[in-house]
């Protein structure tokens, strides 16, 4: 039986609709069965537990062979934060151990391993760059499950998610719809990786299924400027092409979550990326091009409408 928590969520709904797709016995670890049911696949066993509950976590555990714990946060306070992707995830290691799982792969993010040059490495050379509460906090759940002998656990590490997922479009599908619609009119066009949804779900997968105990693997598709990855979304849906700065320029007060990304990685240098052993497992992600064709081409419904002026 493979847990997923956080599996009524952008990314772990993708990885549901993977797993159960490749023929895996799956259960979803949602904190509302009724939200998560209009995500997951039908007739998916649900287990309904949050993470600050013991208890319930001990019980959406039993009968586990492996655990992927997708499940955190990425807002709220810096306690809340803190809370959420430390605890959380020492809550969720325990009840997996407690339960007999064998293998145990954390989500994290390229946020917690970037250093000051930035390089997002497997196995960084330097310590983390990125010092906001949720880099922070996924780099410290890192520490505590990488240094957890108990169970065969590994780290996934995808970089920018976005495209297709049953969960809708969140993530960076916000900024590149609302690049497009104008209400989001200038990034910084610094460079940064970027992973389709389903993409990242098989890097999980390959990762429980085949990651040495002790690693961590970085899930990338394509490194890409910001201005290039919303360019090429606007072209393909008739919208509006954003303004870019260059790299090291501060954006307005305005600017979303999402778009406030490309200005926290202008002020490094640019983003390069070692997924060398992600790569060995088998992990064969798509391109920029291939993603935004497939992202615009699912986003349709809510396309923008379009603009002549570019």
């Amino acid at each position: 039986m493979l847990i997923v928590t956080g599996a009524g969520g952008y990314l772990g709904s993708a990885l549901v609709a993977l797993a159960v797709e490749q023929g895996r016995d799956v259960r979803a670890v949602v904190r509302d069965a009724r939200r998560a049911a209009a995500v997951l696949p039908a007739g998916v066993d649900v287990a309904v537990a949050d993470l600050a509950d013991e208890e319930a976590l001990a019980r959406a555990m039993r009968g586990c062979t492996g655990v992927v714990h997708v499940a955190g946060t990425v807002g709220g306070t810096a306690e809340q934060t803190r809370t959420a992707n430390v605890e959380g995830t020492r809550r969720a290691l325990d009840a997996a151990v407690a339960a007999g799982a064998e293998r145990f792969v954390l989500t994290s993010s390229s946020a917690a391993v970037m250093d000051a040059d930035g390089l997002v490495a497997e196995q960084p050379t330097g310590p983390p760059a990125l010092t906001d509460p949720y880099s922070v906090s996924k780099a410290a759940a890192e520490a505590l499950v990488l240094g957890d002998g108990r169970i065969a656990a590994v780290v996934a590490c995808p970089v920018s998610i976005y495209g297709p997922s049953p969960r809708g479009p969140q993530s960076y599908n916000q900024v590149l719809l609302a690049a497009a619609r104008g209400d989001e009119p200038v990034v910084v066009d610094s460079p940064m990786g970027w992973v389709l949804a389903a993409d990242a779900a098989a890097g999980h997968l390959l990762a429980l299924d085949r990651g040495e105990p002790g690693r961590r693997y970085v899930l990338c598709g394509e490194v890409a400027s910001f201005g290039r990855v919303l360019h090429a979304f606007a072209d393909r849906t008739g919208g509006r092409r954003v303004a870019t700065l260059p790299p090291g320029s501060t954006l307005p007060d305005s600017a979303g979550t999402f778009a406030r990304r490309s200005e926290v990685y202008g002020k490094f240098p640019p983003v390069r990326v070692d997924d060398a052993g992600a790569r060995a497992l088998g992990f064969s992600p798509r391109g920029v091009d291939e993603g935004v064709a497939l992202t615009a081409q699912w986003l349709r419904p809510t396309q923008p409408p379009t603009h002549r002026g570019r």
